[in-house]
């Protein structure tokens, strides 16, 4: 069988109200040259059945026994792949019309082409209705950017070469969260990133971290990136990566309404970067007002 240009994984657990949309709005792309895995992590609502209802050869699906987390059922799909390609999209979201064209010509330029890439994106929080545009940009290198954290979607709007996937290594499966952020700068210290403009999925956001995930994926973040983080971006970088995490677990506090906690960890993030810490609370702020 000829090998397809893109090999596109969905994770899926219990996800049989929502699979259909992200299927489709694959079939939807004119670019047609593809392979779809989806990849069900141990659902038992039947999801595993809806890739088969489609009859296109295109689509598999691959099953996990039991429920093994979004970076194993990532993984298991990268593992099963076979284009030039692979590219990531949620269970829950939805590519929009023109993302797959438009994300390959970019990265199949001639020259100066990304070898990751992912593209801007419409939020879209389930609770409130609300839809925001995002179209990330980097602030310094990419590398400098993403001490931020996360916040190009990687898990919908990514796609990244086959051979640079293999070199950097697997999805962290210890990571309860946060493991598209660990991936992205593994991979940035050795591979060209960049995010396009375009708007190129919706990411239907319903779901709030728990604060006891987000605390144990803080621990092995500052672990396994803390001397990478410094040998890159030097002390000043560390302390914006450090205030990152504290503000990563502040926002889990505060979806859980335990704002005593959440203001301590705001405490400790504006002690390592003033600058970060504001950053972030000026941009709360805009939301709120």
């Amino acid at each position: 069988m000829e090998e397809p240009l893109v090999s596109i994984v969905i994770p899926a657990f219990n996800r049989a109200h929502t699979l259909r949309r992200a299927i489709a709005s694959v079939l939807a792309q004119e670019i047609a040259d593809w392979e779809l895995i989806v990849v069900d992590d141990g659902s038992s609502d039947g999801s595993a059945d809806i890739p088969l209802s489609y009859n296109d050869p295109r689509i598999r699906v691959l099953r996990h026994e039991r429920n093994r987390g979004a970076a194993a059922a990532r993984n298991t799909g990268v593992g099963a792949a076979r284009g030039r390609y692979i590219a990531f999209l949620d269970s829950d979201d939805e590519w929009l019309p023109g993302k797959l064209a438009t994300q390959l010509a970019a990265m199949e330029k001639p020259s100066g082409a990304p070898q990751v890439s992912c593209t801007g994106f419409v939020l879209h929080r389930e609770e409130s209705g609300r839809y925001s545009e995002r179209r990330p940009k980097a602030d310094g290198s990419w590398f400098d950017t993403m001490l931020d954290g996360c916040y190009v979607s990687p898990g919908s709007t990514m796609m990244v070469r086959r051979d640079c996937f293999t070199a950097v290594g697997p999805l962290d499966e210890g990571l309860p969260r946060l493991e598209d952020w660990d991936w992205l700068l593994r991979c940035m210290e050795r591979f060209s990133f960049d995010c396009l403009p375009m708007l190129g999925t919706v990411v239907h956001v319903s779901r709030r971290p728990h604060s006891a995930a987000v605390a144990v994926a803080i621990d092995r973040l500052h672990s396994q990136h803390a001397e990478r983080v410094l040998r890159v971006s030097g002390p000043e970088g560390l302390r914006r990566f450090r205030a990152s995490l504290a503000i990563e677990q502040a926002v889990a506090a505060v979806h859980e309404r335990s704002f005593p906690s959440a203001v301590g960890h705001i405490g400790r993030a504006f002690a390592r970067s003033p600058m970060r810490t504001t950053r972030f609370l000026a941009r709360c702020a805009v939301r709120v007002f």
